[in-house]
């Protein structure tokens, strides 16, 4: 009877809606992203797996493609959700499909292009959250979950400068070294998804 109950308990919290917001899901994809990344470059560096850089630069750029488009949110910031928004969303998931579809026909630009939107975009949010908007200076003087996201968002901004300007300038850093990068920046991107997530549970839509 309680190995019973204990079944129909887990089954029942399986099968419980989950309260997670989109942003927060995709920034664990984000995050799952890298971390699979920077754990697969160490045998790529081996030569025990074949790579493709195209590939990966596609598939970040149809991940980046899908918050544009659904949320508006851009690596430089967040915009409303116009039909400019939408179709520049739909033009990048299209540029990643063919990188990665098609190896080899895309190399410079999709690299370019993903070196700028990680670098810059990194730039543009870290100004926006300390200088800009100063959320920083507000989030921090409330104890609790905003210092944590402040420290999460300024952790994911610095990384991506730091990988956007790895994937710019290729050879300013070894395989390892990146690879160590991309580990944290999964790890960043976790924490924010969890800070995030807090954030929006301490403090529900309509309060101030």
């Amino acid at each position: 009877m309680v190995e019973n109950r204990e079944n129909e308990k887990t089954s029942s919290t399986l099968r419980e809606e989950s309260d997670l917001s989109f942003e927060v899901v995709i920034l664990l994809v984000f995050g799952v992203f890298m971390l699979l990344f920077g754990l697969l470059l160490v045998g790529i560096h081996r030569g025990d797996l074949p790579y493709t850089p195209d590939s990966t630069y596609g598939l970040f750029l149809v991940i980046v493609s899908f918050q544009v488009v659904t949320m508006g949110k851009t690596p430089f910031g967040d915009l409303r959700r116009s039909w400019a928004v939408v179709v520049l969303g739909i033009c990048t998931a299209v540029v990643g499909m063919v990188a990665c579809f098609i190896p080899g026909t895309l190399t410079a630009p999709v690299r370019i292009l993903v070196g700028v939107l990680l670098a810059g975009g990194g730039t543009a949010l870290l100004l926006q959250l300390f200088l800009v908007e100063g959320r920083a200076r507000t989030w921090l003087k409330v104890p609790g979950v905003l210092r944590h996201l402040t420290v999460a968002c300024t952790g994911v901004y610095l990384l991506s400068v730091a990988l956007g300007l790895v994937t710019l300038l290729p050879g300013i850093t070894t395989d390892p070294q990146t690879a160590v990068l991309l580990v944290l920046y999964g790890v960043f991107f976790f924490y924010l998804a969890w800070s995030i997530q807090k954030t929006a549970r301490a403090y529900p839509q309509g309060e101030t």
